[in-house]
């Protein structure tokens, strides 16, 4: 049986990676590539030359490797229970003119103008940014790259820590033990 003493001594917060390219302006190249690839695998090859599809592949390729070159993966990190209630505490709920809690903010109980962003902030742990690199970051990012940010953070704190599960990685090590 083990010792929750022991567990609790190498007790650690959950952690979660996020990767984000931040050359997203090559995704229009990348698009555009793959349209020629399927314009020309669905034109029969009128030459020796062929069809022009293995150099397209090719670009495509090293198009893809240089957007991976260009993608970071952002570690973010739970909160101690008592930390993420203060945290929540720093970004009350809107109220209206009668004080009823704003419509934005009733479902989470929270400041939603000023909660995220906070959040986000809060919870990467690398890399540590400067208050101008946050700044230059939230320039290059996509409304739906900050919400992967926020929705990992959220996570992070607000669901459960299960046990993860590889179904790869069960096949690979049932049965034999060797390969």
């Amino acid at each position: 049986m083990t010792d929750f003493k022991t567990l609790l001594a190498g007790a650690k917060l959950p952690e979660r990676t996020v990767p984000i390219c931040l050359r997203g302006d090559l995704t229009a190249e990348f698009e555009e590539l793959e349209q020629q690839l399927e314009e020309a695998l669905r034109v029969p090859a009128s030459s020796l030359e062929g069809d022009g599809s293995s150099a397209i592949a090719e670009r495509i390729e090293a198009l893809r490797a240089q957007m991976q070159a260009h993608t970071y993966r952002f570690r973010l990190r739970a909160m101690p229970h008592p930390v993420w209630r203060a945290f929540c505490a720093e970004h009350p709920p809107r109220k209206d003119d009668e004080g009823a809690v704003d419509e934005r903010d009733r479902l989470l109980g929270v400041n939603t103008e000023t909660f995220w962003t906070a959040l986000v902030h809060r919870s990467v742990v690398d890399p540590v940014l400067s208050a101008d690199e946050w700044t230059t970051l939230g320039e290059a990012l996509t409304d739906r790259q900050f919400s992967d940010l926020a929705d990992a953070a959220w996570a992070l704190n607000r669901r459960d820590v299960d046990v993860p599960f590889s179904p790869a990685a069960s096949r690979m090590t049932r049965g034999s033990g060797s390969e």
